[in-house]
């Protein structure tokens, strides 16, 4: 199909859309993104790029409480959250005008246009009619709803409503200790706002491996967040939230953050689901020949990163005909705020489950000298493995989404741990955890005591 192909149709101006019209614009295929919205999808609009950007400025507002000891005094009870929110939307709207630049630098067509239906090479607007080779669907996720509560981001806020709010609320329940829920609770407590987190699960964070669950959870408990586990909601009447423990809070505002829904274009082509996700082939081929779907809307891996990568394997699909690995690929997840958190492969509940051979490592960040001249001690690395190769990597850490990468470069190319024993780490820095978390796998740590065992 690569010599045939001339005109790809993306309907999406998300992390999947518009990563693959670069990378078929590259390779001399004249690609048209559909986005009748703001280019940048969920993740640069609603999701990633904003969160961080209050999660940013939120930590910042926290840690100055700490200058009280050199003299300087800061009355966060002036602070003014709506221009929190202001200096979001204006990070948010320069990225927008960068990457429409970039896709329009490379030939790249943008229609403004909401698509109403496509089929057979073609993709009808309610404006006009375009003909393609191939179609790709790239139109990402919603959030999801829970039954009974209605989000009317007024009082219920769903993950995107809240980030348009301009004046905090003194209390909020936040249902969901997902990555968006850890998010929110911690932007919120660093800004003084009284916050219970409600987990269904037995653990908050239940994705990740247990030492992190645990590790989070000490650390919000220590910004004061109240944590209902194993809960779920009874009711909600007025601004009454009744949990299934019988417990009664009245919060002044609610966020429901228990993930996502995807976003199905219209169509009367019968395209083949799976718990509400289009199913894909290895090539991510729909069950409509020449019919594509990337990113979060085929349900293999809900994260921006992951959308990225799928785009740039399907480009490689089309231009050369080269099959995608996508299945094989270790996919990292990271929440961020401080310290962050980060991990890949296997957990550790995993490998007792199916009675694994593994040694394991925890290595305290407070080992190293730059946590204590940063003044973060909080954290660890923990380290899985069965002999000399990476079964899982858990990192609670400053930096830890960057010091996780070097080891999932080893991961991915089915290297040995030890290789990292023979470079040499900048000091003081927090990657010399890195170093020395691969030495503690052999008891030859030089930053922690000898291990009596």
């Amino acid at each position: 199909m690569g010599c045939e192909l001339k005109k790809v149709g993306i309907i999406g101006g998300g992390p999947a859309g518009y990563a693959l019209a670069l990378k078929l614009a590259m390779g001399g295929v004249y690609a048209c993104v559909f986005e009748k919205n703001d280019l940048g999808g969920t993740c640069l609009n609603k999701g990633c790029i904003p969160t961080k950007s209050i999660l940013y400025n939120a930590n910042l507002i926290n840690k100055s409480k700490n200058l009280t000891r050199f003299g300087l005094k800061i009355d966060a009870s002036e602070l003014d959250f709506s221009q929190i929110v202001e200096n979001k939307d204006k990070i948010v709207g320069k990225l927008n005008k960068s990457l429409e630049l970039l896709l329009k630098s490379y030939g790249i067509e943008i229609v403004k246009d909401e698509v109403i239906s496509f089929g057979s090479g073609k993709i009808d607007t309610s404006s006009n009619s375009y003909n393609f080779d191939a179609i790709v669907l790239a139109t990402g996720t919603k959030p999801s709803v829970l039954k009974g509560i209605e989000c009317d981001n007024k009082f219920v806020f769903d993950s995107d409503g809240i980030l348009n709010l301009t004046k905090l609320p003194k209390s909020i329940a936040i249902v969901g200790s997902g990555a968006i829920g850890i998010e929110w609770s911690r932007i919120f407590a660093d800004l003084g706002v009284e916050v219970t987190l409600i987990e269904a699960m037995a653990c908050i964070l239940p994705m990740a491996d247990y030492d992190v669950s645990s590790r989070v959870e000490r650390i919000l408990k220590k910004k004061r967040v109240k944590i209902e586990k194993g809960v779920t909601l009874k009711s909600l009447i007025k601004n009454k939230l009744e949990l299934s423990n019988g417990k009664i809070i009245e919060p002044q505002s609610i966020l429901v953050a228990v993930g996502r829904l995807p976003v199905l274009p219209k169509n009367d082509l019968g395209l083949k689901v799976h718990k509400g996700f289009l199913c894909v082939d290895e090539n991510f081929m729909t069950s409509q020949k020449n019919i594509y779907a990337i990113g979060d809307i085929n349900g293999l891996s809900l994260l921006a990163h992951s959308a990225t990568h799928q785009a740039i394997e399907l480009s490689q699909y089309l231009l050369e005909q080269k099959t995608p690995d996508f299945s094989k690929k270790i996919i990292p997840s990271v929440v961020y705020g401080t310290p962050e958190v980060a991990w890949f492969g296997q957990r550790e509940q995993d490998l007792i489950e199916c009675n694994a051979q593994y040694k394991r490592v925890l290595f305290p960040v407070s080992a190293v000298g730059k946590a204590h001249a940063d003044e973060e001690i909080e954290g660890f690395i923990k380290l899985l493995v069965n002999g000399e190769k990476l079964l899982g990597v858990h990192i609670v850490a400053p930096e830890a989404a960057s010091l996780l990468m070097q080891f999932l470069i080893l991961k991915e190319n089915n290297l040995s741990y030890k290789l990292l024993h023979n470079v040499v780490f900048p000091h003081p820095t927090f990657s010399e955890a890195v170093y020395e978390a691969t030495l503690a796998l052999d008891n030859m740590s030089l930053s922690l005591p000898k291990n009596k065992d």
